[in-house]
């Protein structure tokens, strides 16, 4: 049923029609909180801060699920309106346009970019939506704060409308509104203007002639000042109403810009595009020494025609030394002061100020260029009201504040890309010297991290010796410490090194610890929750950290939940760490960081693959928080977002002396990069395994290096290293589990080189072993094994048994991966037996497991083996679906079977025999390697 949403006015909710009781007033204000951000998840603690401020009542959350659920009910008859709970908070669902906030400012938003007729309809439909103030009767700080924004944006549209008017010569469908808006904002010089011009036009000047006479008294006896070089040239009815006033200087305090500017094509389209469609306000953030002055300035400099009334410069100083922000009201007091007021007609009273300034700028075009700015509230004071003034602020912070409450537009930026950074090193060093040494040119790139401030200073020293090579300048940044000394400068504005000093000055102390200890963290990226092991923190505390790291751009949440720092950055916090954490705080903070992966690792693991035999991981460090999986996708996903971090671990636990963690890390891996097909990433995680377990001479470390090697070399098919590894294994002795899961590797091997009578052999010898050992996992895999290779040899009926007994078995252990190989061994068996309607259904059942698994080898495999039964059945069309699929698999995993699968489907298409091809020999399956009972053939 249709439903709208009342808040500009009373709070109320229409469903079908009828009126909704949504509750009292707080509940009414946690629908507004919603409704605000409709369609996006809105944290719990922000609705709570929204509808209680400071003041949180006991058990706030509990009486807050307690208003969501009564909402819920209340809503429940439109249907299509959820409130639902997400990991980021609680979203209400519903079309934006049932909103009439939303309403209004989607109408407004098309307004501006529409000709005067269709403006004016869109604008009239946008103001009809007003029944009143917005959300009244409801007082907390954000509503007043929300309830202020939304005002001045009806006030803003009610100027354009009546612009719209006066221009179309319907000024007197809009008079009688225009003199209550002028009784509600005397001082308000563009309204003004409107009137007096709308007077004239309709031949009331006398009545305009006082209009102009009573504002001008106002202004002179509250401000100290004239109206506006526009206001009268209004009253004049000349066509010139943006002239200036003879005399009167128009401010052009905008700094020089760089001549060395390059790149950023599309931020400044953006930001002419925002000019163009009259957006009064954009925050361009980001990190120190991207360019954030430089942007702002250029564009300022191209854009000075669109703003007669002058441009205005100040330095907020918000990231430099600790206490050196400039106060509000000390740049207010200098900016009336430009605009023309006398230095003894300036308010002392900060909102005084402001308004003044307001009224000041509402019927002027200026542009205010605030740099450096360190937060909102230091902002927020210095924006002008309604007006055709533009503000472009600058700053380090994220300034999300300023989008949420005054709808700025928030301009990210990032380091150059390669062509932009290119771009920025020939102004300075000429095209000639680039093209003479262009890879020495990307690797400096490289070195700077693509930061446009690092990039300057490199081209400084290029500069300043035009006889040194390239390279030797490329060479000085191979390590982080030479990085940032050889980025360092006496100018602290120039200084990367300084820059980020700077930044890290306004942390919290929570916060500036985090951010040293991330120095030891390898990348590429990092969560909360390993942030809290790092520093022994809680997950609120280590996500608090994060996020104040992220509002000053030292990090970056490039995923929702992952922060990644850039490479100079990371440098200097890992040398913060060096200079100021003592050696036993260093080596607590990097146990904690390895136990944190290893323990979640190996709990995901045995997720993945319970039936494993496990490792002794011991117990995690004090303070370490290791991440709770819950089931298989959750494990999945968890090695998915984590793997690339894994990686990076294995080099600073050797470096650091944590050998034991290099090789059970290694082990905790093997089953996901299998299943992924990344045998290459196995190969180099084992070599560092081996190298780690020959360090600390323990045999059974060594033994599961050599085997994890020796699995991965089959998956490559290099034999002979692999047997080199398996034979180093198995000559290591270890646990009788532990040789019979070496000969079901080597029974691959055989199997996989054609060699079945060998590949038997071993298979029955593992078998006998999980039997003597009562090992049910174990004798389950093997017999797969011995039932896959026993049909091979033309054994159908002892295969079938074979395998039938390992399918029980491995229910009976819930071994998913051993079901789904084994359903696909009695899919080859049916085949070969010439029930292939029967090997169609198993090879369904393999590969439904498959997927669910994620294993993209064994998936490519049985889908071939699919195509042999449909085959076999005449169904040409099913079989070349199946090769398709095993294709585009293969082509991913870049697999050397992947040739054999394009063969056939070329085969096919040219109408070549395939029906009796043997596919063992195309794509052999080898699943289950990477621990002691994994391997099923």
């Amino acid at each position: 049923m249709p439903v709208e949403f009342r808040v500009l006015g009373d709070v109320e909710v229409h469903i079908d029609g009828q009126s909704v009781d949504v509750g009292h007033a707080r509940q009414q204000c946690v629908l507004v909180a919603l409704l605000h951000d409709i369609g996006q998840p809105v944290p719990v603690e922000r609705i709570l801060s929204r509808v209680w401020g400071e003041h949180l009542p006991h058990r706030g959350k509990n009486v807050l699920y307690g208003y969501l659920s009564r909402l819920r009910q209340a809503l429940a008859a439109a249907g299509d309106v959820t409130v639902a709970k997400q990991r980021d908070g609680y979203v209400l669902t519903a079309d934006p346009t049932a909103v009439d906030l939303h309403c209004f400012r989607r109408l407004v938003a098309e307004a501006r970019t529409a000709d005067d007729d269709q403006a004016a309809r869109l604008l009239n439909r946008a103001l009809a939506l007003w029944r009143g103030k917005p959300f009244e009767g409801l007082t907390t700080p954000w509503l007043e704060e929300l309830r202020a924004t939304l005002e001045a944006e009806r006030f803003a549209a009610v100027l354009d409308r009546n612009e719209v008017a006066i221009r179309l010569g319907r000024q007197d469908d809009v008079l009688g509104e225009m003199f209550r808006e002028a009784a509600a904002h005397p001082l308000d010089e563009r309204l003004a203007g409107q009137v007096i011009l709308a007077l004239h036009k309709s031949g009331r000047h006398a009545d305009a002639d006082r209009h102009y006479a009573e504002l001008s008294r106002r202004l002179a006896d509250e401000l100290g000042v004239d109206p506006s070089p526009a206001v009268r040239e209004r009253h004049e009815h000349s066509p010139a109403a943006l002239a200036r006033r003879p005399g009167r200087p128009v401010p052009r305090q905008l700094l020089a810009h760089s001549p060395f500017f390059a790149g950023r094509e599309e931020e400044l389209e953006m930001l002419d595009d925002l000019l163009r469609r009259h957006r009064p306000l954009v925050a361009i953030s980001g990190a120190a020494g991207v360019g954030k002055t430089t942007l702002a300035l250029h564009w300022a400099h191209s854009a000075q025609e669109s703003f007669p009334d002058g441009q205005l410069y100040v330095n907020l100083r918000g990231f430099e030394h600790a206490g050196s922000a400039v106060s509000p009201a000390e740049v207010l007091r200098s900016l009336l002061t430009t605009l023309g007021v006398a230095p003894d007609r300036v308010p002392s009273d900060i909102d005084a100020m402001a308004a003044a300034y307001r009224s000041l700028l509402s019927s002027r075009r200026c542009l205010v260029v605030l740099d450096n700015a360190r937060d909102v509230p230091q902002i927020r004071p210095l924006l002008p009201g309604a007006g055709t003034s533009t503000v472009v602020v600058t700053s380090r912070n994220h300034l999300i504040g300023l989008v949420a409450g005054e709808g700025a537009h928030l301009i990210t930026l990032r380091q150059m890309d390669l062509r932009e950074a290119r771009a920025l090193l020939e102004r300075h060093l000429g095209r000639d010297r680039m093209e003479a040494e262009t890879q020495a040119v990307d690797e400096l790139i490289a070195g700077a991290g693509f930061l446009p401030l690092a990039l300057a200073v490199l081209a400084a020293r290029a500069s300043l010796n035009p006889t040194f090579s390239l390279r030797a300048l490329a060479g000085e940044l191979d390590s982080e410490q030479s990085r940032l000394d050889t980025l360092d400068d006496d100018d602290p504005k120039t200084s990367v090194r300084a820059a980020i000093s700077l930044s890290c000055q306004h942390l919290g102390p929570t916060a500036a610890r985090v951010f040293c200890l991330l120095g030891v963290h390898p990348g590429p990226d990092v969560t909360a929750a390993a942030t809290a092991s790092l520093a022994g923190l809680s997950g609120k505390e280590a996500q608090d950290a994060l996020d104040e790291l992220a509002r000053v751009h030292l990090a970056e949440e490039h995923q929702p939940g992952r922060f990644v720092f850039h490479d100079l950055v990371r440098a200097y916090a890992a040398e913060q760490f060096r200079l100021e954490a003592p050696v036993p705080e260093r080596n607590d903070a990097v146990r904690r960081l390895l136990d944190h992966y290893l323990h979640t690792a190996f709990s995901g693991a045995l997720l993945l693959r319970p039936a494993r035999d496990r490792i002794d991981v011991g117990n995690p460090a004090p303070g370490t928080r290791p991440e709770l999986l819950s089931d298989y996708q959750a494990a999945w996903r968890w090695f998915e977002d984590e793997i690339a971090v894994l990686r990076q671990l294995l080099p600073l636990a050797a470096t650091e002396g944590f050998d034991q963690h290099v090789w059970q890390l290694a082990w905790t891996t093997a089953d996901f990069l299998d299943r992924q097909g990344r045998w290459h990433d196995w190969i180099e995680i084992g070599t560092s395994a081996l190298a780690a377990s020959a360090r600390l001479a323990d045999p059974r470390a060594l033994a599961s290096a050599h085997r994890g090697l020796g699995q991965a070399f089959i998956m490559m098919r290099s034999f002979a290293k692999a047997r080199a590894h398996l034979t180093s294994a198995l000559d290591l002795g270890g646990t009788p589990v532990g040789k019979a899961g070496i000969h079901r590797d080597l029974a691959l091997m055989a199997d996989a080189q054609g060699s079945y009578a060998e590949a038997l052999e071993h298979g029955q010898r593992a078998l006998e072993i999980y039997r003597e050992c009562g090992h049910l996992a174990g004798e389950a895999a093997a017999l797969n094994q011995v039932g896959w290779y026993l049909c091979q040899l033309g054994s159908h009926h002892g295969a079938l048994t074979m395998c039938q007994e390992a399918l029980e078995r491995h229910h009976g252990v819930g071994d998913w991966t051993g079901e789904a190989v084994t359903w696909d061994s009695l899919g080859f068996i049916h085949h070969n037996m010439g029930a292939n309607a029967r090997a169609i259904e198993c090879y369904q059942k393999a590969l439904a497991l498959y997927r669910e698994l994620g294993d993209v080898f064994e998936n490519a495999a049985t889908l071939t083996r699919l195509a042999d039964a449909h085959l076999a059945e005449g169904e040409t069309s099913a079989a070349r679906d199946a090769l398709r699929g095993a294709s585009a698999l293969l082509d991913d995993l870049s697999h050397p079977d992947a040739r054999g699968v394009h063969a056939r489907l070329a085969a096919l298409a040219t109408g070549g025999e395939l029906s009796s091809m043997d596919l063992s020999g195309t794509t052999p399956t080898y699943r289950g390697l990477g621990a002691d009972v994994e391997g099923e053939r």
